[in-house]
């Protein structure tokens, strides 16, 4: 007490043996009063502890979070030696299990990952901590516990144990351990009701626990179902797709006789070639002009020939899925082309990590038809811009693109630039046979997806395309 007060309390009581008696009905009403501002203090303190575990229980469950922050809560809050969540090895009646959170101090071993057997804890004592009961040992040696749980406790150093089941709903899941090691120690009930109520809420913890993880083994079965039946309808998509590719191939000419073509060909060509060269001054300029168009033609016969049996054997090669790096693949068909003609200024924007699902090989053919043509369709431009991305759509499925500032096309024909042979462009500006963007098509529909082209003259043009079967085969 304060000197001053107790001068001023002595003047006030000359009297000894009065001021003597004043003096310790204050000392013990301080001393009531500080009790009662520990108690309360406690009380606070556990309260937050409550408060935290309710707090953690209503954010993402996490048990192993939970588990371990309030081992560490309560452990403080209690000044234990040692607080862990002991459960129970399913089908072992109780007898087995092991630890799976824990708090303890360093002078003490830990009781994590150490399988703990005690036989007579199923048969003698489940059901009753089933039905709530509370284990309060104030010394292990003097509270009548078996031997065998009393080996159990002293495996790991245990003087005193507070334990209080952990339910999830009517089961027994486990048990919330509270141990003091380095001595005895006599429980307070508010202690024990602390603990209760801990107990209470990680239980809780467990229901939850137990209904996510049934929800979430229903949301995978009900994924993996869905995903099974959108892997059957791609499946048939593609197979569906593949099969009026093959009709339509049948239909538009014969492997057979494109064959056949190529040696009268090579005859009407050599023939022409040795009237030239043998006959050439019984030949006046107009003759010669037709041998030179005969061989003209004729080797262009030829070369469509070879165009239609490469998008033959296209359309019956073996289609090999796999990862394929589309971003890579076009930088190199792209530093060939610049390579090829380096006098051209041509700028090359390639979207970078742009990956696909699809035949390596045939994805190769692809990209080097469409970036050919905006190559070659950008040569009357001093300088010229190509580019190549992807666009994520909301269905999940990217469309790819190649896009030119190119001579374009007009839209009104765009029914005709897939076809074989169609061409908007006359041979003596832009050289070639028409059948780049048929094997284009081809190897997209191969892949179950589409293109499609957008164009302006003179103001260039966009190829699109998917590598994927849509939903309702769009």
């Amino acid at each position: 007490m304060n000197l001053e007060r107790l001068a001023r309390l002595r003047d006030l009581c000359p009297d000894e043996a009065a001021f003597e008696q004043i003096k310790q009905i204050l000392v013990d009403e301080v001393q009531y009063l500080k009790h009662e501002i520990n108690q309360a203090y406690f009380q606070l303190e556990q309260q937050k502890a409550l408060f935290h575990v309710i707090t953690r229980l209503r954010e993402p469950l996490d048990l192993e979070k939970i588990f371990q922050s309030t081992a560490t809560e309560v452990r403080k809050l209690l000044a234990a030696d040692r607080v862990g969540m002991f459960r129970f090895y399913p089908d072992s009646g109780w007898n087995d299990g092991e630890f799976v959170s824990e708090d303890v101090v360093q002078a003490f071993p830990s009781a994590m990952s150490q399988k703990i057997h005690d036989h007579c804890f199923g048969e003698q004592f489940a059901i009753h901590y089933q039905q709530g009961r509370i284990q309060a040992v104030a010394d292990i040696h003097g509270c009548g516990l078996s031997d065998c749980h009393i080996a159990v406790l002293s495996r790991f150093q245990i003087r005193a144990n507070l334990v209080v089941p952990l339910l999830q709903g009517q089961n027994l899941w486990g048990l919330l351990c509270i141990h003091q090691c380095h001595a005895p120690r006599q429980w307070q009930a508010t202690e024990i009701e602390f603990a209760t109520q801990i107990a209470n809420h990680l239980g809780v913890a467990l229901q939850h626990g137990e209904l996510l993880a049934e929800l979430q083994a229903e949301v995978v079965e009900r994924q993996q179902a869905e995903q099974a039946v959108h892997s059957l309808n791609q499946g048939m998509q593609r197979a569906i797709n593949e099969l009026q590719l093959v009709n339509k191939e049948l239909e538009a000419f014969s492997y057979s006789v494109s064959h056949d073509l190529r040696a009268p060909l090579r005859s009407i060509d050599g023939f022409s070639l040795a009237l030239l060269e043998d006959y050439n001054d019984q030949l006046d300029d107009t003759g010669q002009d037709y041998l030179r168009r005969i061989r003209a033609a004729t080797q262009r016969m030829g070369q469509l020939i070879d165009d239609l049996l490469n998008l033959s054997r296209l359309m019956r090669s073996e289609i090999n899925l796999e990862p394929v790096d589309l971003s890579l693949l076009a930088s190199e068909i792209c530093t060939e082309l610049q390579e090829s003609q380096p006098e051209r200024q041509v700028e090359f924007i390639i979207q970078p990590q742009i990956l696909a699902q699809g035949d390596s090989r045939l994805l190769q053919v692809l990209l080097e038809n469409l970036l050919n043509n905006a190559w070659k369709f950008t040569y009357k431009h001093t300088q010229a811009r190509i580019e190549f991305g992807v666009i994520p759509q909301e269905n999940g499925i990217p469309v790819y693109f190649v896009q030119d500032d190119g001579a374009g096309f007009d839209m009104a024909y765009s029914n005709k630039l897939f076809g074989p042979f169609q061409r908007l462009h006359r041979t003596d500006e832009f050289p070639g046979t028409g059948i780049g963007l048929a094997i284009v098509q081809r190897i997209v529909h191969r892949h179950g997806g589409r293109v499609w082209a957008q164009g302006a003259l003179e103001q260039g043009a966009t190829f699109y395309f998917t590598l994927v079967a849509e939903e309702g085969g769009a």
